[in-house]
């Protein structure tokens, strides 16, 4: 799970190619990650107050994590393949995201080893 939000938050930073696509591409997938793990907590079958803090959680944790990988992810020109790698994230089903298998897909695997060529920790 640690590598699969490592992979988020370095796609969310390095998709900017500009300021205003980053704050697209980070907002569409804390969103994606905020409504899928809200559905998993949901489905558990847990208090309503204890869905309520865990929801207050998740609004600014993806930001707060993604936050010290925008500059590494940029400086390594990383950007088109972090982008890729976003979007085939974006395309899964909230099954599979939140089961880790976001840095399963060819455009992730291509992202994680550029990142780690950059010496940029992925894992």
């Amino acid at each position: 799970m640690k590598l699969f939000l490592t992979i988020i938050i370095l796609g969310l930073f390095s998709h900017a190619v500009n300021a205003s696509d980053m704050a697209e591409a980070s907002s569409t997938i804390c969103q994606k990650v905020k409504s899928c793990g809200t559905a998993q907590l949901e489905s558990q079958g847990l208090p309503p107050e204890m869905v309520v803090m865990m929801k207050s959680m998740f609004d600014g944790m993806c930001e707060t994590m993604i936050a010290p990988y925008i500059m590494k992810t940029t400086d390594a020109g990383l950007e088109k393949k972090a982008i890729a790698c976003l979007d085939t994230i974006n395309t899964m089903s909230c099954d599979d995201l939140m089961n880790g298998q976001g840095n399963e897909t060819q455009e992730c695997k291509e992202f994680k080893k550029a990142a780690d060529e950059a010496g940029i920790e992925t894992e």
